[in-house]
């Protein structure tokens, strides 16, 4: 296929985007529906799955950690189960982004399409099912937790950050995936990393005094904290923590965003 084909995309007619939107979400429903196909729960496995987890993460350290949660396991549960859902949309969305523009690589080189169509579906897929499964759970969560309406009405907002920051990884990994294929496996490293610098299942106190500085930049970690502090928090609400969350998720979005289309129009002989 010729590149003036490939190129088209940069001088895109008005009417692109809503034909983008349309691709993006029959991409979506392909994912989900090739991912669920023939399992008995579906989509609600996005919800059963961080239960699961968070059921294990309490039965080993539910007791041992209650110290730090003013004695009570069913605070532990509840800061558990914020910490499980954030790490798992964040590594499963980012790793689907990640291989989007090469497996789609043979649709890219037939038709006039923005490579940035399958890293945002692959990012869609994850958010719709999280949004009908465990965002409304946190969400309530917050109002019977916090009995705080504006934390209600924050708690949204964070997770609109939280969708931010992958989709601004998802971005930039899709786009170094055309060029370093070794990246995959560099990735599931680096998440992990993310994963266990992360206060997820022990609480943030345990964490050495000389690695706190990299709790402090981890935009996970970050985006754990802002989440329980509106869903679970009480007493007054760190507006310093959430700002730096929303506005470090929003420079990771632009950035991974300005890495893709700076990218994107070498692609077509790597594919």
């Amino acid at each position: 296929m010729s590149s003036a084909a490939f190129e088209a995309p940069s001088a895109l007619p008005k009417a692109w985007s809503r034909r983008q939107f349309d691709i993006v979400r029959m991409s979506a429903i392909r994912q989900l529906k090739v991912r669920y196909r023939g399992t008995i729960l579906g989509v609600l496995w996005s919800f059963a799955n961080p239960i699961l987890m968070t059921g294990l993460y309490t039965l080993l350290f539910g007791t041992a950690f209650s110290a730090y949660y003013g004695g009570s396991v069913m605070r532990y549960v509840f800061s558990a189960f914020v910490g499980v859902l954030v790490v798992t949309f964040f590594s499963q969305a980012t790793t689907e982004a990640l291989v989007s523009v090469v497996s789609n690589g043979g649709l890219i080189n037939k038709i006039a399409v923005d490579p940035e169509t399958f890293p945002v579906a692959a990012i869609a897929a994850n958010t719709f099912q999280q949004s009908i499964t465990t965002f409304p759970a946190i969400i309530v969560l917050s109002a019977a937790f916090t009995h705080d309406p504006l934390r209600v009405v924050l708690t949204p907002i964070i997770l609109a950050a939280l969708v931010a920051l992958v989709t601004g990884f998802g971005l930039a990994l899709a786009a170094l995936f055309v060029f370093f294929r070794d990246f995959a496996q560099l990735w599931g490293v680096i998440s992990f990393i993310f994963w266990m610098t992360s206060p997820v299942f022990y609480p943030a106190a345990l964490v050495p005094a000389n690695v706190r500085p990299w709790f402090e930049i981890n935009p996970v970690g970050l985006a754990i904290a802002a989440l329980r502090d509106v869903a679970l928090g009480r007493g007054p609400i760190d507006v310093l923590l959430l700002t730096k969350f929303i506005v470090v998720s929003l420079i990771i979005l632009i950035g991974g965003h300005a890495i893709f289309r700076a990218k994107r129009n070498q692609f077509m002989d790597l594919l």
